[in-house]
């Protein structure tokens, strides 16, 4: 029942005379991802389930989730604040549920926080009361109903983590009772192993990935896990704004049919997906860099029709069917400007081309033969906003050395570019849907199930030098 966790900023409101609550105040955590283990563990054991935790960009937290080992959400918990950024609630949603739920929060003091369980209609069901210590984390809940239920006592080491937790009823009788043993901590004072004790034995361990950058990768190099990335759907393509402030991407469970998402960053961090209904179900696409267009392509039988979407008075609206004006099929596209595009066609197998959007008609401009074969496909490029290389994917059947990422550098100037032979990235596994992220501090790409990122820093990725 308990699904509220203290939130992050009141520690660190109450935290100034604490020395190592001051030190976590120096360095925000951005992400994190907790891994449970059964005890004992070895180099085989995988863990049964996963919590991540995403934070906005001064600190405090957005969201958190909790995965079972295949990645599919069990919790999905999205906090809401108030103008003054002071809990005032939330929305969560439990394995099963297709709505989310709500909570409200309110303070009574500096020492009392209220939690309120709304039913679907907006009444109090449940509530929570927590008693805080004078660093804002939680002594003592009580638990209430039609009556009192019980109540959860925590207490903490002299870092602030958990130390033990157990429930007792009103008839004085204890449940649930575990504690915490800390193994290490980083250099910033943030746990990241510990040991959980149940009846004086060791029954899991938990080792939690920190992270202060805002990058947003777990260590298995998956780019927003349970957010972006899910266990539920396989993730195909995505693409951002030119300011990388709205993501557009598609996600499936049948291939052919796909259904477009948009997700927009709120302080430094991305929010939910929410589906665009207007699409229906496609194949693939992308948005512009001023995101008021999305070109994409549905997909029939062999047929791959391209058609662009117009946002009109802030309202995603207006349909138009390019292949039927510019009798072009093709899909996995890549917008360098707000009309020159990048796209595949199906000549050839599969071919990459470069193309104009003019008064809603696509011209193609640039065959791109020196990047095409005659028998295998290449799709999905990624082309440098200076024109200094292009990434895209080819995919040649029975020939491995022909399958997977390849680049291509531009040996003359902008105006008139010449692509070298492609030159295939043998450091990276086969994928599709590159995209450089971050003033090119991550290369991302999918690998079918989940969007990947590959710190470019860190790799043997040569480009944009």
């Amino acid at each position: 029942m308990r699904i509220v966790t203290i939130a992050f900023f009141v520690l660190l409101i109450f935290a100034c005379g604490n020395e190592a609550s001051y030190i976590r105040i120096q360095k925000k955590i951005a992400f994190e991802k907790i891994n449970y283990f059964k005890f004992p563990t070895d180099s085989l054991s995988k863990p049964f389930q996963y919590r991540v935790t995403y934070y906005f960009s001064n600190g405090i937290p957005h969201r958190w989730l909790e995965l079972d080992s295949t990645g599919k959400v069990l919790t999905d918990y999205i906090y809401d604040y108030d103008d003054d950024w002071i809990h005032s609630g939330a929305k969560y949603r439990e394995d099963g549920a297709t709505e989310y739920s709500l909570e409200k929060v309110r303070f009574e003091n500096d020492s009392t926080q209220i939690t309120e369980w709304l039913d679907s209609i907006g009444q109090v069901y449940y509530t929570m009361t927590d008693n805080l210590n004078q660093f804002g984390k939680t002594y003592r809940a009580t638990f209430e109903g039609d009556k009192v239920h019980g109540y959860d006592s925590t207490f903490y080491t002299k870092d602030g983590f958990q130390k033990q937790i157990f429930f007792t009823n009103v008839k004085g009788k204890v449940f649930n009772g575990r504690t915490f043993e800390y193994d290490s901590v980083n250099t910033n004072i943030d746990w990241v192993v510990r040991k959980k004790i149940v009846e004086d034995t060791i029954r899991e361990i938990h080792f939690r990935e920190v992270y202060y950058d805002s990058s947003f990768v777990s260590k298995n190099g998956v780019f927003y896990e349970g957010v972006l990335s899910t266990g539920t759907f396989s993730e195909n393509s995505i693409s951002f704004t030119k300011n990388e402030d709205v993501l557009f991407q598609t996600r499936t469970a049948d291939w052919d049919n796909q259904f477009g998402f948009l997700s927009y960053k709120n302080n430094g961090v991305f929010g939910e997906s929410v589906p665009l209904k207007i699409l229906d179900t496609i194949y693939n696409g992308a948005i512009s860099p001023l995101g008021d267009k999305i070109i994409y392509s549905t997909k029939k039988n062999v047929s791959e029709k391209i058609m662009l979407l117009k946002k009109n008075n802030g309202s995603w609206s207006e349909k138009i069917d390019l292949t039927q004006s510019s009798d072009i099929e093709g899909g996995y596209f890549y917008w360098r400007t707000e009309n020159e595009l990048y796209f595949y066609t199906p000549e050839n197998s599969g071919d990459i081309v470069q193309g104009k959007l003019v008064n809603d008609q696509l011209i193609v401009t640039d065959y791109l033969k020196s990047l095409n074969t005659s028998s295998g496909t290449e799709f999905s490029p990624y082309v440098d906003k200076e024109k200094r290389f292009i990434i895209f994917t080819r995919y040649l059947e029975g020939d491995e050395a022909q399958q997977g990422f390849f680049i291509s550098y531009n040996s003359a100037d902008f105006d008139s570019p010449n692509w070298s032979k492609p030159k295939k990235l043998d450091m990276l596994p086969y994928g599709w849907n590159a995209y450089i992220l971050s003033s090119g501090k991550q290369f991302l790409y999918s690998n079918g199930d989940d969007i990947l990122s590959v710190p470019l820093k860190n790799s043997k990725l040569q480009i944009g030098n």
